[in-house]
Formats: structure tokens, C-alpha cells, sequence
């Protein structure tokens, strides 16, 4: 009996600490922006050609190295064309070298993308709300039927990494697929980081920076805010292709600027009213008045000085969480240790009161464990 409680009380300890393990290996998977580079200058940028059907809008430059090629992106009104703010690379100068340039940061950026240390969750993405962090599922692939909610905790730099598997991984989604980013988290920080080719549904609302190894496929009437790049692969190939969309580049927001608190001048007048009759009464009214000093707008190095102690203080909170479940980890340790000799020495002292039944004459009975009850 005793035995079996001390074997019970190690499984439970070791499932804590494999519990705190697990916590704090989430904590250590946050993610690192992805530099796009000159790619980023990009709201579509492939490597076998654009394909666009009925009218598409898109917000920023567009590019196809090596293969230029475009169809349906003649001027609207027209059955297809394009509406564009940015520049088109193909035409006048196909494949030229700001394009070739961008390929290559392309490239860069889903390295830096792969080789971020990701947190596993589950391959569907719809019904899940997640923070700051780099993700991939365990089947290298991701899918989004309804709506995911990333949540950036107040910080307009928090950074969102989306794995698939390299040469497998793909990223399909519904036509309900959207992407839903709240608590000040921009689609400028989120990236997708796709190790064959992506699909968005029809209808759909998909933010972040697809960064593809191959093709992209959008259906008709999605709504992206981000940047579409494909080709990454070594041969530089991959399509893009487009059915009345709307895509435009991410910006980033400039965090606002924060005012210095209202500082309060408190002005007391006391005025004395002195009145004359067979006696004299003297009555004191004191008045208050509160004069607010005009708030100013905090200079560059102000808000400079309080975005570096925001991130200080982040990161020390960080180092503390991490501190905490090390001595966590530590202490599950010592008591599975303990837990274990605990067991020995019970299993012990059970063979000992097992043998001490046949002895006789001048055989010592086994020694009683303080502690032990059963």
C-alpha cells in the first residue's frame, strides 16, 4: 500500500514537471519581426507571372522575377483590370533589377521565418486567440475556417510567425477564414512563412505577409492587408493569381505619442468678513480655486526615453516569469527525488519485514520509518 502511494505521488510530480516545462518553453517561442527588406516595398510579388480576373485593387508595387508576365491588368473600367497605387515592374521594365533585388530579400525573410523556434497548436486555426509568438502545427500544415484572433497585449511591435512544413506545408482557407488581430497587433508584424503554396476562399479577410515557396491563390473577393510574395524557391518559380481582390501592403502604425499628465496648481484666496455688533464675530470663508496647466505634447526623445523603459520593463517581466518556472522546475526535481528515494526505502523496508518473519533467536525486527503510515 505504501509503496503504491509513493509510486503514485512520483507520476503526479513528474507530470508537473513536465507541465512546467512545457510552460516555459512557450515562453521562450516569442517571435522575432522578419525583415522584408526591399520586399516589403511589395504588395504582389512573384516569380512565374500574375494572373488577374475582374477588377482587383492593389496598394503598392508589383513584381514577377524571373518570368514576367502579366494578364488582366489593363486599366479599369474593363471586365478585367487593375486599379493600382504603386509601381508595376513588369511594364515598362520586366524583370528588372528592383525586382530581381526584391526576390532576393524574398528569400532572406523565409529563412529568418523558418528558423525562428515555434510553439505547436492545432492544425485548424478558426476558434483560437493567440499572443505574441512563432506557431506551427504538428502536421506542418495550417488551416483557417473561421476566425483567428491575435491578440498583441497593448504592444504595437508584438510579433506573430506562422510555420509550414518545407516542401509539404501548405495554408488553405474558407471562405469564413479570417483574421482577426486585436489589443494593438498589426498585420505589419505578422507573417506566414508557407513551405509549398497558399490558398485564401473566396469572401475571405486574411492579414499578414504570405512569404510562399511556391504559388498563391486567391479566390474571388478576398480582402487582404499585407503583402502576397511567392517564388521563394531556388528556381525562383511561382504564380500568383488574382479574382477581383483587394491587396494592400501592410504599414505599420506609429505608436502614439503620449502626453505628459495633467499637472494641477491649486490657488487658495481667503477672504475675511468682519462683522460689528454689541459683540464682535469674526467669520472666515476660505475659496478654492484649481487652475489646470494645459497639457503639451511630449517631444520625440520623451516618447523615445518611454518606449526603451516600456521594453525594459517588458523584458524583466519576461525574465521574471522565466526565473519563476526555472525554481518551479527546480523544486517539481527535488521532489521527485525525493518521492523516489522515499519509495526505495519503503520498498526496502517491506522486503525487511518480509524476511524478519522466518528469523528467529537473536534476529532484530526492521527498523519502523518515521513518517510513513499505511
Amino acid at each position: 500500500m505504501k509503496l503504491f502511494r509513493y509510486s503514485a505521488a512520483v507520476g503526479l510530480l513528474a507530470l508537473g514537471l513536465v507541465a512546467t516545462l512545457t510552460l516555459a518553453g512557450a515562453i521562450e517561442a516569442a517571435g522575432t519581426t522578419v525583415p522584408l527588406g526591399t520586399a516589403g516595398n511589395y504588395a504582389v510579388l512573384a516569380g512565374s507571372g500574375i494572373t488577374n480576373s475582374g477588377a482587383t485593387t492593389i496598394g503598392g508595387d508589383t513584381g514577377s522575377s524571373p518570368t514576367s508576365v502579366e494578364t488582366g491588368f489593363g486599366a479599369c473600367p474593363a471586365a478585367n483590370c487593375v486599379t493600382q497605387t504603386g509601381a508595376n515592374h513588369i511594364d515598362p521594365d520586366p524583370n528588372d533589377a528592383a525586382t530581381q533585388s526584391a526576390k532576393a530579400a524574398l528569400t532572406n525573410a523565409y529563412n529568418i521565418a523558418a528558423g525562428q523556434s515555434p510553439t505547436v497548436i492545432p492544425t485548424e486555426l478558426a476558434g483560437q486567440s493567440l499572443p505574441p509568438g512563432v506557431y506551427t502545427s504538428a502536421s506542418g500544415t495550417f488551416g483557417m475556417t473561421g476566425t483567428l484572433t491575435l491578440n498583441g497585449g497593448g504592444d504595437p511591435n508584438a510579433t506573430f510567425v506562422f510555420q509550414t512544413a518545407d516542401g509539404t506545408g501548405t495554408l488553405i482557407t474558407g471562405a469564413t477564414g479570417n483574421v482577426s488581430l486585436i489589443g494593438s497587433a498589426q498585420s505589419c508584424n505578422l507573417f506566414w512563412k508557407v513551405g509549398t503554396s497558399a490558398t485564401l476562399g473566396g469572401g475571405s479577410t486574411f492579414r499578414g505577409n504570405i512569404l510562399a515557396n511556391t504559388s498563391i491563390s486567391l479566390g474571388a473577393a478576398v480582402t487582404v492587408d499585407g503583402s502576397l510574395l511567392a517564388g521563394e524557391q531556388p528556381s525562383g518559380a511561382g504564380a500568383i493569381t488574382l479574382i477581383n481582390d483587394t491587396i494592400t501592403k501592410a504599414t505599420c502604425a506609429a505608436a502614439p505619442a503620449t502626453s505628459p499628465a495633467e499637472t494641477p496648481t491649486d490657488t487658495t484666496t481667503t477672504s475675511t468678513t468682519t462683522a460689528t455688533t454689541p459683540s464682535t464675530t469674526t467669520a472666515t470663508t476660505p475659496s478654492t480655486t484649481t487652475v489646470v496647466a494645459p497639457s503639451k505634447a511630449a517631444s520625440p526623445s520623451t516618447v523615445a526615453a518611454r518606449a526603451a523603459a516600456a521594453k525594459k520593463a517588458a523584458l524583466a517581466l519576461a525574465a521574471k516569469r522565466v526565473a519563476t518556472k526555472a525554481a518551479a522546475v527546480k523544486t517539481a526535481t527535488a521532489r521527485v527525488a525525493a518521492a523516489r528515494r522515499a519509495s526505495a526505502l519503503n520498498a526496502k523496508a517491506t522486503s525487511t519485514l518480509s524476511a524478519g518473519s522466518t528469523l528467529t533467536g537473536s534476529a532484530k525486527p526492521p527498523v519502523r520509518l518515521t513518517g510513513f503510515t499505511g
